[in-house]
């Protein structure tokens, strides 16, 4: 009886045992101390128009739940703080199960700068041209500019507002979102001014590359003059006429004719503006010329006594 009734002792004994171990292996893990570098540290409550430079990042000794850099909010309070430099205190918001023991640096430099504005032009460079055969023909910028944003040093650094456009695929009308650059006279990047609107829209027009070429224009005359007259003469004015479209077609042309001009029962001599035959793929410059038809009476034979 005394023997079986001490079983129930040991199965206590056992339990305490392995819940002893359950806590103590807990403990270690929820009390272990850590050193964690790389804490990023922000400012909060900057007044308007101010533009902060101070450290980026902290280290942070924790004790309690593991934490990883991107977990801890450190920050540096500036509330009231104006222009100027200031020594401030490095604060850690608080998280649950982790409790802070050290903060280094505990203290940072904070160097606080008026703001300042300028708004600037935007302008382009092709960074990579359009395809062969192919020409860039209107570029438009929307918005046309941009505003740049801040401290003193860094805006008079500023000596364009950029956007580089990468067309070796553009054809026709492109519409091309880019990101705005604020460079210095030696066309390198700013990174400590801010460009607003970081980004624009770009609209591209590209057009197959044009040739050009000259020909003579040749009147076209339908119809006859009235009974008893006669054509002397037609001339037009322009003679040539500059042709304009892909090279390969407009090489060789040497010719353009007028369309047809009515001088049915035409009595006297006039001018008149008649448009030249179209040609397909090629613009004529001017495509409209002058032409002078000079008419007479055909002369009567004298007669023989």
């Amino acid at each position: 009886m005394a023997k079986g009734g001490t079983w129930h002792l040991k199965a206590i004994s056992v339990l305490m045992a392995v819940l002893l171990w359950v806590f103590v292996t807990n403990e270690s893990v929820i009390l272990k101390q850590q050193m964690v570098s790389g804490v990023k540290l922000e400012a909060v409550n900057v007044s308007s128009g101010l533009v902060v430079a101070y450290s980026e990042t902290v280290r942070v000794g924790i004790v309690g739940t593991p934490r990883t850099a991107e977990e801890i909010d450190a920050y540096v309070d500036l509330k009231d703080k104006g222009a100027g430099t200031h020594q401030v205190e490095v604060e850690v918001k608080p998280m649950q199960g982790t409790r802070v023991l050290t903060i280094s640096p505990e203290e940072v430099l904070v160097e606080i700068t008026e703001n300042k504005e300028i708004v600037f032009p935007v302008s382009y460079e092709v960074e990579k041209p359009p395809s062969s055969g192919f020409q860039v023909a209107a570029v438009e910028i929307s918005p046309a500019s941009c505003v740049v944003r801040g401290d003193r040093e860094g805006i008079d650094r500023v000596d364009d507002l950029v956007i580089r456009l990468d067309l070796s695929s553009a054809q026709g009308t492109s519409a091309i979102r880019s990101k705005v650059m604020a460079v210095d006279r030696n066309g390198l990047a700013l990174t400590e001014v801010e460009v607003m609107p970081a980004y624009v829209q770009a609209y591209v027009v590209t057009q197959e590359l044009r040739g050009f070429g000259e020909a003579a224009v040749t009147p076209i005359v339908t119809g006859a003059p009235a009974e008893g007259y006669e054509v002397v003469k037609v001339t037009v004015e322009p003679q040539k006429v500059t042709l304009l479209g892909k090279t390969q077609a407009v090489k060789g042309i040497t010719e353009v004719q007028t369309k047809p001009l009515d001088i049915m029962g035409k009595d006297k001599s006039f001018q008149q503006e008649v448009d030249l035959t179209a040609l397909s793929g090629i613009e004529a410059v001017p495509n409209k010329v002058t032409c002078l038809v000079e008419i007479r009476e055909i002369p009567v034979p004298a007669e023989e006594d």
